[in-house]
């Protein structure tokens, strides 16, 4: 016979336990023919912000659960069903990334005539101070602890990048440009403008793990180089180039595999991007 749990987060638990009494598998979504668990996710959920599940508030969950059906739907369209059921983030975000290339293949690079424009404009505004600085991204204080000593003992960085950081250009050594005040949660910048060129931070909590940034250089506020901001103009134009192409591969993959959610059997208001793909039950 099948009890129903009489204590709570009781209302996760219960209709987990009528779930199984219907012989149901309990998803909250489903990506292709793989059920996605309420209870991978939660543990997806705590290794990222290093909070108890019940603790994340809803703006912060309905980012990370469309973060982790991306996940589901690149490895689902690349048949990597052994990442996928890896709880693990560093495991899931190097193996997704390893598999995006596959997916995708390699985005556009930002055009000439663009580059020239934004170059530009900025020629006619005075730059603020700033870092350029590259991180490591990781799951835990623990895992991140380890990484910094492992620096200290003499890694070279884009190698244990590689290895350990779960930042989406890992494999390129984490690079993020050049930051200024005001674009990053504050206690990620003064982690980060308390470094001299070339020093390494210790672990920052941020709000999607753990951070160990290095500065590779600084620069005052004042003028602008030609050549170097056409570079900077070119990574940033870059980036978001990239960003855009993913996004619009992973939701062609998505309409590919097929994906429908489950929200009311989150604890939470889900009101992300795969909202819509729902079915009853």
């Amino acid at each position: 016979m099948c009890r129903v749990p009489s204590r709570l987060p009781v209302l996760i638990l219960a209709l987990a336990a009528l779930a199984a009494c219907r012989g149901d598998d309990g998803s909250i979504a489903r990506v292709g023919n793989r059920p996605v668990r309420l209870d991978a996710f939660q543990g997806y959920l705590e290794a990222i912000t290093g909070e108890a599940w019940q603790r994340v508030d809803d703006r912060v969950a309905t980012r990370l659960l469309d973060q982790y059906l991306d996940q589901e739907v690149i490895l689902a369209s690349t048949g990597d069903a052994g990442a996928a059921n890896s709880a693990a983030p560093s495991r899931r975000a190097i193996a997704v990334r390893r598999r995006l290339a596959d997916a995708c293949g390699q985005p556009p690079a930002a055009d000439d005539a663009s580059v020239a424009a934004e170059v530009e404009r900025r020629l006619q505004v005075v730059r603020p101070a700033g870092a350029h600085v590259r991180q490591l991204l990781l799951d835990t204080r623990e895992t991140a602890a380890a990484a910094r000593r492992r620096l200290d003992d003499g890694e070279e960085w884009t190698a244990l990048s590689k290895q350990v950081s779960r930042a989406p250009n890992a494999d390129s050594g984490g690079e993020i440009g050049w930051v200024r005040r005001g674009g990053l949660p504050e206690t990620l910048e003064d982690a980060i403008f308390a470094l001299a060129p070339g020093a390494v931070s210790q672990p920052v909590q941020g709000p999607s793990g753990f951070h160990i940034f290095q500065v590779l250089e600084t620069r005052p506020e004042g003028g602008v180089d030609r050549v170097e901001l056409e570079g900077e103009v070119r990574r940033e134009l870059d980036e978001s180039a990239a960003r855009a192409f993913t996004r619009t591969c992973i939701d062609r993959l998505a309409g590919e595999v097929g994906v429908t959610t489950r929200p009311g059997r989150l604890w939470f208001q889900y009101d992300g991007r795969y909202a819509a793909a729902r079915h009853v039950g």
